[in-house]
């Protein structure tokens, strides 16, 4: 913006200073106007960039207890690895990213590049494994129906089971794949849950990856990288892998209780570990106070050691900034019972006439990030179209101005002539009419 305002005083000090043409002026000034309409567009695509997601805290049960199925029934979330013995445990601090920022800095402004890969190891590797395979019959595998949306592939598939098809037949069936295949992660299915909580561009970086997986030919030269904040990455990985065996909330449960395979709520996370504590859990294990005679145990809750350090600290500090609710009906409220709740008194939380659990003011922030996005394109929308009507109004009132001033300049430069003079001048030349329509 500074050097469009620096432009358009250049522009327009050059107006009062030189008998410009009026095409020439309002040429310049058209100019000036384009310069301040690009800056402003240039200024409102880099902040959509910057802004990324939206990211909402975490709400409602496990997706095992949506399931009506325990840990032990279930493959959903295990890695095949489990925390050391109690003897071996490991009691090594973790070795976190060193940030060159100050601590003032939101995590939200810290981007990391992330890929497909990556994409995949937070979303789908907890359930699916590292090769997509899965886990059959509960949980199935990836390749195949990512295959199907390959023509290539759909065409040789068809050739070795002896079925004729031109390009066109087989362009609809990988079509009609992929937008299955879509359609599962944004409904999931009947035993996977639904993944509406990627973006686009998170969806296409992680399909990218899958059709490489799967071995698609040329699918590794379309792999994408997306910058991604620290806080979200911590969504993803609690969204897609820790929401399946814990629920948002509820309470913290006994050491009798977890012998008896009762799974803490995340919300209750800060209360029984620190951050060092969770990211030695996560990625090596550590062992766990349970039992009736509260003893320690090496514990069910298996290693994800395909996280980093890093990533597991992303995830305390997404759940310390965004608490969880118990249900998200903060997504279905509108926009006028937001602003209602948002006029309420912070220090007084407002409660559930039918007694269930109150919504607390941090809860009632997470929409209201939902109406800044909205409220920021129609405002620079109202400031663009504003920039544009000053300009006309500059360009129309000059044009006036400017005209006038020509017309004085051009009858100056005239000489006056008596009605004695102009009557010896030759009524056929060219200049006689000139100076005959200047007198009169």
């Amino acid at each position: 913006m500074t050097t469009a305002r620096g432009g358009f005083s250049t522009f327009y000090s050059a107006f009062l200073t030189e008998p410009l043409a009026t095409e020439v002026f309002v040429l310049r000034i058209l100019t000036a106007i384009c310069v301040l309409f690009l800056s402003a567009a240039s200024m409102f695509g880099q902040g959509a960039l910057r802004k990324g997601p939206t990211i909402t805290a975490v709400a409602g049960e496990s997706w095992l207890n949506h399931l009506h199925r325990t840990f032990d029934e279930s493959s959903m979330g295990r890695t095949g690895r489990l925390g050391p013995p109690v003897l071996e445990a490991d009691h090594a601090g973790p070795r976190l990213r060193v940030s060159t920022l100050s601590d003032s800095t939101p995590s939200n402004s810290r981007l990391e590049i992330l890929h497909g890969s990556d994409l995949y190891r937070l979303n789908c590797q907890g359930c699916h494994g590292e090769s997509g395979l899965g886990a059959p019959p509960e949980i199935g595998s990836l390749i195949n129906p990512v295959r199907a949306t390959s023509v290539a592939l759909v065409a040789e598939r068809m050739k070795k089971v002896g079925m004729v098809m031109n390009r066109r037949q087989t362009a609809e069936l990988a079509n009609q794949s992929n937008g299955m295949l879509l359609k599962r992660l944004h409904e999931g299915g009947q035993d996977m849950p639904s993944f509406h909580h990627l973006s686009e561009a998170e969806i296409r970086s992680l399909l990218a990856y899958l059709r490489q997986l799967a071995g698609v030919p040329g699918a590794e030269h379309e792999q994408v990288a997306i910058r991604e904040s620290q806080t979200r990455i911590g969504e993803l990985i609690v969204k897609s892998t820790c929401h399946i065996c814990h629920g948002a909330t509820g309470p913290n449960p006994t050491p009798a209780e977890l012998s008896d395979g009762a799974i803490p709520p995340l919300s209750v996370l800060h209360e029984r570990v620190s951050q060092a504590q969770l990211v030695r859990k996560v990625t090596r294990g550590a062992p766990v106070i349970m039992g009736t005679i509260s003893s320690v145990y090496r514990g069910r809750m298996p290693v994800f050691s395909y996280l980093s350090e890093n990533e597991a600290a992303d995830v305390y500090k997404y759940l310390t900034d965004y608490p969880p609710v118990e249900m998200a009906n903060t997504e279905l409220a509108s926009i006028g019972q937001i602003l209602e709740l948002s006029r309420l008194d912070p220090t007084d939380p407002p409660s559930d006439p039918s007694g269930s659990r109150a919504i607390a003011p941090s809860q009632v922030l997470v929409p209201l990030e939902q109406v800044q996005s909205v409220a920021l394109p129609i405002g620079m929308g109202l400031f663009v179209v504003a920039l544009l009507a000053i300009g006309c109004g500059i360009t129309w009132r000059e044009f006036r101005r400017l005209s006038v001033e020509n017309q004085a300049r051009r009858t100056s430069r005239i000489p006056r002539m008596s009605r004695h003079d102009v009557g010896h001048i030759s009524p056929h030349s060219p200049t006689a009419q000139e100076l005959t329509e200047a007198v009169y």
